[in-house]
């Protein structure tokens, strides 16, 4: 009885070794072919000037081999504040460890700016034999300053600018703004708005400061005062390289970097 037992125990364990199931992991994307490539990516300069080229390099395989396509696609965006000029004063709203007015603007967002496909002509020119793997350099030139939804410079960027800030920059002029600069954009005004000593105008009243926060507009700082107005603050670069099978699956590496313009 006990010999026919320990039979009956190993053929018991023998089927159940015959009916075990494989793990889905053994076999992730045999069955659909969408194995993801692989993918490093490398940047020749890692803090790059406002301007400056860099090149973005992707190495990439798949053990397929059947890569459709390598998209380099950028995100640009900036966070500013204005320096502001009239005739004899100049405010500076923007600094990097102490603004007192940031705004923030997308340039570029998740923009395609190259693309390498697969095939003849395309990836192939890039494969690397040495290293088995498609090594592609792509100059990347758009970390530039340019237009988005505020402008550069001028009137424009002045009147586009949010209330909050518009407030910001007139209580600001209230610390430099003199005789000269304060008689353009108000003329005519009595002599309480200025500081007077021995029958000379020194200095700007803090009534003529009251009055400047309270009755100067976009369109006056225009018309009699503003010599320049322009962005200053710091650009930001989102660099990302996506590769996609044939399959359709895709693998992408992210870059982030800054830098500041005066």
């Amino acid at each position: 009885m006990k010999k026919h037992k320990i039979v009956l125990l190993l053929a018991l364990t023998m089927l159940m070794f015959s009916c075990k199931k494989k793990s889905p992991l053994e076999d992730l994307g045999t069955s659909t072919g969408k194995f993801n490539a692989q993918l490093a990516v490398s940047l020749s300069n890692r803090t790059p000037l406002v301007g400056e080229a860099i090149v973005v390099t992707a190495t990439t395989g798949q053990r397929n081999d059947k890569i459709a396509k390598v998209e380099f696609i950028h995100t640009l965006s900036e966070r500013f504040g204005v320096q502001l000029s009239l005739d004899n004063a100049t405010i500076n709203t923007w600094s990097t460890t102490n603004p007192t007015m940031v705004l923030r603007d997308t340039i570029a967002k998740e923009i395609v700016w190259n693309t390498v496909n697969g095939g003849n002509g395309g990836l192939n020119n890039y494969y690397i034999t040495t290293d088995n793997n498609y090594v592609v350099p792509m100059p990347y030139t758009l970390f530039v300053q340019t237009d988005g939804k505020y402008k550069l410079t001028g009137s424009e960027l002045l009147l586009s600018l949010p209330d909050e800030s518009f407030e910001i920059i007139k209580s600001q002029l209230t610390f430099v703004i003199g005789v000269a600069d304060y008689s353009k954009l108000f003329p005519g005004m009595p002599d309480t708005h200025y500081v007077i000593a021995s029958g000379v105008k020194t200095g700007v009243s803090a009534l003529g400061k009251t009055y400047l926060r309270e009755n100067l507009t976009r369109n006056i700082l225009i018309s009699n005062g503003m010599k320049e107005i322009r962005k200053k603050g710091m650009l930001v670069a989102t660099v990302t390289v996506r590769v996609t099978t044939e399959a359709g699956a895709q693998t992408s590496v992210s870059n982030s970097f800054e830098s500041v313009y005066q």
